[in-house]
C-alpha cells in the first residue's frame, strides 16, 4: 500500500523539489496554476510596487489554480522574488538581460521574498506566509562574471542568479535562511502544514 502524502507541490522547480525531499516531506507534483492574470505582463519585467505582495499573489494563483488529483490533500504554491529597493527584479529573457540584471545588484544588498500558499479544497482552507532574507552581492571581476554568464546557471531564476550556483561566488547570505533564497523556506511550509492539521 502506498503511504499517504503530505501535500502536492504545484511547482516545476527542481530546487523546490529537492528542498522538500531533504526535509523528508512526502509529496507529489502537480501542475501549478497560471501565476499571471490574463493580459498581465510576464515574468521578465522589473516591477514597481511591493515585491512581497507580488510574490504572495502569485503563490496563491499557483496553489488555487492547480488541479490536484485529490481534493483532500493540501496543495503548496510558492513564488520567489528579488527585491531591490522596492522594485521586483524578474527573470531574464536571455544572456544580455541576465547581465543587465546582475549589474544592478553589484555592490549592493537586496531582499529575497519567498511566498508560500497552502490550500485544501476539501475544507475551503487557504493560508499564506512569507519568508524574507537579505543577500549581499559584491562586484565580481570581469572573468568571474563571464564565467557565470557562460555557465547558463542564471536561466529561469529571479534576479538572474541562484545563491547555490556553483559557477558564482559573489552572492552571500546576510540575514535569514539560505533556503528562502534558493526558493522555498522549509520551516514556513512545516508551520503552514501544522496549522492546517490543527484546524481539522
Amino acid at each position: 500500500m502506498t503511504p499517504p502524502i503530505d501535500l502536492y507541490l504545484a511547482s516545476t522547480s527542481p530546487r523546490r523539489r529537492e528542498l522538500l525531499e531533504r526535509a523528508g516531506l512526502r509529496f507529489l507534483l502537480c501542475e501549478p496554476g497560471p501565476e499571471y492574470a490574463t493580459g498581465e505582463a510576464g515574468e521578465h519585467l522589473s516591477k514597481a510596487g511591493d515585491p512581497a505582495a507580488h510574490a504572495l499573489e502569485r503563490a496563491r494563483r499557483k496553489a488555487l489554480g492547480a488541479k490536484p488529483p485529490e481534493a483532500a490533500i493540501a496543495v503548496l504554491g510558492v513564488d520567489t522574488v528579488v527585491d531591490l529597493d522596492g522594485t521586483e527584479i524578474g527573470k531574464p529573457r536571455d544572456r544580455d538581460d541576465a547581465e543587465r540584471m546582475l549589474r544592478r545588484l553589484f555592490g549592493r544588498h537586496h531582499r529575497v521574498h519567498t511566498a508560500h500558499c497552502v490550500c485544501l479544497r476539501a475544507r475551503d482552507h487557504v493560508a499564506t506566509a512569507l519568508a524574507t532574507a537579505v543577500v549581499a552581492c559584491r562586484t565580481p571581476s570581469s572573468p568571474e562574471l563571464e564565467h557565470y554568464l557562460a555557465s547558463g546557471q542564471w536561466r529561469g531564476k529571479a534576479g538572474s542568479y541562484g545563491i547555490q550556483d556553483e559557477a558564482q561566488r559573489f552572492f552571500s547570505l546576510v540575514e535569514g535562511s539560505f533556503d528562502t533564497v534558493v526558493g522555498l523556506h522549509v520551516a514556513t511550509v512545516m508551520t503552514l502544514l501544522a496549522e492546517l492539521r490543527g484546524t481539522s
